[in-house]
């Protein structure tokens, strides 16, 4: 899409569900077309140009064809309850009037693949006029995930069981795969141009995945998250502890699950090295069941606060104790009572423990004692551009978790 602000031109990309941009009529006259402004189409929205120039040049690539539909036309900026009552659903819509179009057949030198779809996406917002338009607020029921139970593990970090609902057409998700929440419902607070108290949630969709922490069982319809209270949407969810008593009472829509950070099997006397960094543990607990945990070489840095994370992984998997190693950081004095009892028993477990943060030397001690095909890691992004130092020139397999 290109506009004007009247002295120069900017061009930026709109993207979601296929039907996002929908047709409200075709007359002679001019057609006309809507579709909505929402939150990962966050960057350069050209709204600013359109209020002062509202004039517009689209470029609609079929990437299955490789055909092309060129459009201009005249636009009108629809907010809150005006945009709902032409977009069902939109809080900011752009209205076009077509003025001319052309359509290119082979327009485009190529035609493009289709690759997983992001679960991002919001479901497609149906022209008010529209015949499916009713149809859809029954039809386009989000599938739910009731709370049944939380686990504080740390201060700072729980476990939260879900149950989805019987009648979900959502496929069982995958070892190392993520949950897709969204808390729009709870915690959205509607359009507004600015809102200084909170300006991060001003453009939040309020839509988050978590690790899958639970490994795929017999009860399907059930899983776990193991997450950090760090920002609004977890502190939301840690806040429910009490709701979670009383089975039922608290639902979260549920989008499905996607990603494939997927450890592969090895050959035997092959290993499977693992770097994990605190709360990073978590993509390798939904799939140690299906692993023989004698091949893995677990390097896990973690802050002493966070021990109870470290208790808790070893009372589920206590066969970890020979294939890992801790790097504790941070000092006795750092922590309570509580913490250093907890301490005191992971020391008794038998685990390599090193009181300090994990350095270079501990990764080449692995390469050099095996034949490692490929690195697997989860750390924050700090830590992340130290390892890929220290693994240049090997193949690694990343996940990451950002707040």
């Amino acid at each position: 899409m290109s506009s004007s602000n009247g002295s120069d031109i900017d061009t930026n990309h709109r993207g979601g569900p296929a039907g996002l941009v929908r047709v409200i009529s075709n007359e002679e006259s001019g057609a006309v077309i809507i579709y909505p402004e929402y939150s990962g189409n966050r960057l350069y929205e050209s709204l600013g140009n359109l209020k002062m120039n509202p004039l517009i040049g689209m470029t609609v690539p079929d990437f299955d064809t490789g055909d092309v539909l060129y459009l201009t036309g005249k636009t009108e900026i629809l907010i809150g309850k005006e945009a709902d009552s032409v977009l069902l659903r939109s809080k900011l819509a752009v209205k076009i009037t077509i003025t001319s179009a052309r359509f290119v057949e082979k327009g485009l030198t190529f035609k493009g693949v289709h690759g997983e779809r992001s679960p991002y996406n919001p479901s497609v917002r149906y022209a008010a006029n529209e015949k499916i338009a009713q149809a859809s607020v029954t039809e386009d029921i989000l599938d739910y995930a009731t709370l049944l139970k939380v686990t504080p593990i740390t201060p700072s970090i729980s476990r939260f069981r879900f149950k989805i609902d019987e009648s979900s057409a959502i496929p069982t998700w995958k070892p190392g795969q993520y949950a897709t929440l969204t808390f729009e419902e709870y915690l959205d607070q509607g359009y507004s141009q600015m809102r200084d108290e909170d300006p991060q949630s001003l453009k939040d969709d309020f839509l988050r995945t978590f690790t899958v922490s639970s490994p795929p069982s017999a009860s399907k319809n059930e899983f776990e998250i193991t997450i950090r209270n760090v920002g609004r949407v977890t502190s939301f969810l840690f806040e429910q502890q009490q709701r979670a008593k009383l089975a039922g009472n608290f639902k979260i829509p549920l989008k499905g699950f996607g990603g494939e950070f997927r450890i592969e099997k090895q050959q035997a006397g092959g290993i499977i090295p693992v770097i994990a960094g605190g709360i990073g543990i978590t993509p390798l607990l939904g799939q140690l069941d299906s692993m023989d945990v004698k091949q893995l070489r677990l390097l896990w840095g973690i802050g002493i606060e966070d021990v109870g994370l470290v208790a808790d992984t070893l009372r589920g998997y206590p066969q970890l104790a020979g294939s890992t190693t801790i790097f504790l950081s941070g000092e006795d004095a750092d922590s309570d009572l509580e913490g250093l009892r907890i301490l005191s028993d992971i020391v008794r477990t038998g685990i390599k423990i090193e009181r300090r943060r994990m350095q270079e030397k501990d990764v080449v001690s692995v390469i050099e004692n095996h034949e490692v095909d490929e690195w697997y890691i989860c750390v924050s992004l700090r830590l992340k551009s130290l390892v890929l130092t220290w693994l240049a020139g090997r193949k690694v397999v990343f996940d990451g978790f950002g707040y």
